[in-house]
């Protein structure tokens, strides 16, 4: 492998009669009647709200969001339709202005999933994403474990750099299955199911606590700015979240894996030839490690890491001097694009029509707040977001629990900067591989059924709950962003 001329680990998506037969067993009946549900659901809001007094353009507004959800959380369709879906209705019923609608197209979030596609897309072309998973391997010292660590390692160390873990899944899965084969874990075998599950939860759990990795972290940061005009800075979001939550959960999805799956290797060990580096390779190299750089010290210039991002993909597409052809932008999925877009303008949407406020005032009302210590205020804040995500899948949670986020702050008495971190926990802390679309994805790719991975996704759920979710309320107090 690595043999000069060749693209090293570089292959498409096999088992396609697998990944069919698992799209069609996946135990989610939504996806089937998704959009009977759709109409059901949206009916039902509707109707409740109108008994609970609620004035005729939040109504409507309460229909065309709750169809957005209900299709986001059954996935009758796919992400990005729904956000144009709710785009031409919003418009179309005249829920709210078309600046409100499309707000989203505003956010810098929506240019930072744009930088980190081109990012993304430049570490694929240029082959630096094979070299890394190459390099981790040659620096394996053998055993099953040190692969699952160093697929984790690699993972962790791709979502510095690539903001969207969608692109990191879709890079590393195909490479992991070439390395699985060489090791002599076939399809179905414990070791090939451990090494997907370490792509999708190694590359995906730990980037939530960091800013532009994931597309929730982008949703909450775009939904902010646009309801509130607060803005989040990359070192105090990593300080908070990724100390405890992001590093808890990086060490315990390898470990987790290797008590469930660690299987013996069959394949040949010898060390992988590594081709010379491309001149692509090293400005691409170059243009990370700046972009990193800016990312980390926001604190002192002030420039938001979307404008890094953008900035940063405008030089990977530049003529003769860029990584990839400007033409290739033809080639990218700008799904997320629009999906982050949709997310945004639905809080935009709730926020605009006032019905977040009703909302978050009868959701106030509900559970009272008031009166409780901070620790369980910040359990009850959590597990709402916990059941927000299951429902609607951790990409919608932002645009659902954001606007809430003044009226739980006004009844628990925290600063609303604070209500707006507690929610980054619910999105780390998950049971169920559906609610994350990229793990999903990796589980696809990989032919595995979801039933086999679940021991380890309670397991894991449950070491959250107990370990990992207090740790985190200990450390935000200790650094004063919660009371």
């Amino acid at each position: 492998m690595f043999a000069t001329g060749q693209r090293p680990f570089v292959t498409s998506p096999p088992h396609r009669k697998s990944e069919k037969v698992e799209r069609s067993s996946r135990p989610l009946p939504l996806r089937t009647y998704g959009l009977t549900l759709v109409a059901a659901a949206a009916a039902m809001a509707s109707y409740a709200w109108s008994r609970a007094g609620g004035e005729p353009g939040q109504i409507l507004a309460a229909w065309v969001i709750g169809s957005a959800i209900v299709l986001w959380a059954s996935g009758a369709l796919p992400e990005y339709l729904t956000a144009l879906f709710m785009f031409f209705l919003a418009v179309l019923l005249g829920v709210a202005p078309p600046e409100v609608v499309f707000s989203g197209f505003h956010s810098s979030a929506v240019w930072l999933v744009f930088g980190g596609l081109v990012l993304g897309l430049s570490v694929q072309k240029s082959g630096l994403g094979d070299r890394a998973v190459a390099i981790a391997l040659n620096l394996n010292p053998g055993g099953y474990r040190a692969v699952i660590w160093s697929l984790c390692v690699v993972g962790l160390a791709l979502a510095f750099v690539v903001p969207s873990a969608m692109g990191r899944v879709m890079l590393m899965v195909p490479i992991v299955l070439t390395i699985a084969d060489r090791l002599g874990f076939g399809p179905g075998s414990a070791g090939r199911t451990g090494m997907v599950l370490a792509v999708g939860m190694g590359t995906t759990l730990p980037a939530f606590a960091i800013l532009p990795s994931n597309v929730p972290n982008m949703a909450l940061m775009g939904a902010t700015a646009s309801i509130y005009g607060l803005e989040f800075r990359y070192g105090d979001y990593l300080a908070l979240n990724f100390t405890v939550m992001g590093l808890l959960s990086f060490l315990a999805v390898p470990t987790l894996i290797c008590r469930f799956f660690a299987s013996p290797m069959s394949g040949p060990a010898e060390p992988v030839a590594m081709q010379a580096w491309s001149g692509a390779e090293r400005r691409l190299m170059v243009v990370l490690a700046a972009t990193v750089a800016l990312w980390a010290t926001d604190f002192a210039h002030g420039i938001s890491p979307a404008w890094i991002a953008l900035g940063a993909g405008i030089i990977c597409l530049l003529p003769r001097w860029g990584i990839v052809a400007p033409t290739a932008l033809a080639s990218i999925n700008f799904g997320p694009w629009l999906f982050v877009a949709g997310v945004i303008g639905l809080g935009a949407i709730a926020s605009h029509t006032g019905l977040a406020a009703s909302v978050g005032a009868w959701t106030v009302s509900s559970i009272d707040l008031g009166g409780l210590s901070s620790a369980v205020q910040y359990a009850l804040i959590v597990a709402m977001g916990m059941v927000t995500g299951l429902v609607a899948s951790l990409p919608a949670s932002p645009a659902i629990m954001t606007p809430l986020a003044q009226s739980l702050a006004d009844a628990a008495g925290w600063p609303l900067h604070s209500v707006l971190m507690a929610q980054v926990p619910s999105w780390i802390v998950f049971a169920f591989p559906f609610q994350a679309p990229p793990l999903l994805v990796a589980l696809s790719l990989g032919g595995i059924r979801l039933g086999r991975v679940m021991p380890v996704m309670l397991a894991y759920f449950g070491f959250g709950v107990i370990v990992m979710l207090p740790l985190h309320f200990l450390w935000a107090r200790y650094l004063g962003v919660f009371p």
